[in-house]
């Protein structure tokens, strides 16, 4: 009896000695790839198993973990799923995932996970999951053709607040804003306008007070495909509502309105003339 439960000891110290060694590195914090083209994450573990997975997850901005491609040890053939595909070299302990064509839908944070079965001897069953850092991984819109600008949003009635849109600059244009602390700025978004089968992309940035002015709002200086230095083109825009078209809008619809009543007072008359 004393035997038995020395074994056992034995063996719980050295599933728990072995469990101490897996580790799992991600040694690229961040990666950028242009839209369309082929990037690939790293990955490296250490281990003492034989017999264990190598796993990568997606975490989009919506926080999610989404399993989208894994390995197993002993197979010697590398595991792909649609556009996504990993090199497993067992030897060098190396798990890199390969993207191709990458869409803006591919930006997010990557991991990757070693997954072992626990020890049977340590009374608890299952797996166990490690994972990496992440890295993560940012899409450069492909801009087709483009032609920055400049809007000044204004609004029809008195307003303290000053907003400018900064639209249609190339994915490498540094759209950083001017360091005062009355000016504040979104984040660059993309716009796909998936039918006209182009992208835009687009900034605002707004101020509390009313001397916010356009043209020195971003540090920007925008370059052409050759290399040439040009300036922004300002187009101040007044988005107003012109009350004049809006009177004529609803005079027309007024006008449909009787004219469907006088149809169908005029049919309903003729229907009691011949039914009489």
């Amino acid at each position: 009896m004393i035997f038995v439960s020395l074994l056992r000891a034995v063996l719980v110290s050295t599933c728990l000695g072995s469990s101490v060694a897996q580790m799992v590195t991600q040694p690229q914090p961040e990666v950028s790839v242009q839209e369309a083209q082929t990037v690939t994450l790293d990955c490296t573990y250490s281990t003492s198993d034989s017999d264990y997975y190598l796993l990568w997850y997606k975490q989009p901005p919506s926080g999610e973990m989404i399993f989208i491609i894994g390995q197993e040890a002993y197979k010697q053939q590398n595991a792909t799923n649609s556009r996504y595909s990993v090199n497993f070299q067992k030897e060098a302990k190396s798990f890199s995932l390969r993207i191709s064509d990458s869409q803006l839908e591919d930006a997010a944070m990557y991991f990757c996970a070693y997954k072992r079965k626990l020890c049977v001897y340590s009374g608890v069953g299952g797996y166990q999951l490690i994972f990496g850092k992440g890295t993560k991984l940012l899409v450069i819109p492909n801009i087709q053709n483009p032609d920055p600008a400049v809007y000044q949003l204004r609004s029809p009635k008195s307003s303290n607040t000053s907003v400018c849109l900064y639209t249609d600059f190339e994915s490498q244009a540094n759209v950083s804003r001017v360091t005062r602390p009355v000016v504040f700025s979104s984040d660059s978004t993309v716009l796909d306008m998936g039918a006209l089968g182009s992208k835009s992309n687009g900034v605002v940035a707004w101020s509390s007070g009313t001397d916010l002015g356009c043209t020195d709002t971003f540090n920007q200086t925008f370059y052409s495909n050759l290399g040439i230095p040009c300036d922004a083109k300002i187009a101040e825009k007044s988005f107003e509502t012109d009350m004049n078209l809006n009177f004529r809008n609803l005079s027309v619809i007024g006008f449909r309105v009787l004219l469907l009543k006088v149809v169908g007072y005029n049919l309903l008359m003729t229907l009691r003339l011949w039914s009489s």
